[in-house]
C-alpha cells in the first residue's frame, strides 16, 4: 500500500510539474504568437 501512495504522489508532482512547463511556455509563445503570424502569413502565400 505505501509504494502505491508513494507511486501515485510521484506520478501527481511530475504530472504537476509538467503542467506548469506547458503553462509557462504556452503564456511565452502567446507574446510571440502574435507577432509570428505576420510573418508567417508572408510566407506562405508565395509558398501556397
Amino acid at each position: 500500500m505505501a509504494q502505491i501512495f508513494l507511486n501515485s504522489a510521484i506520478s501527481i508532482l511530475i504530472a504537476s510539474a509538467f503542467l506548469t512547463t506547458a503553462v509557462a511556455a504556452l503564456r511565452s509563445q502567446d507574446r510571440s504568437v502574435q507577432k509570428v503570424p505576420v510573418k508567417a502569413n508572408r510566407r506562405r502565400h508565395p509558398n501556397a
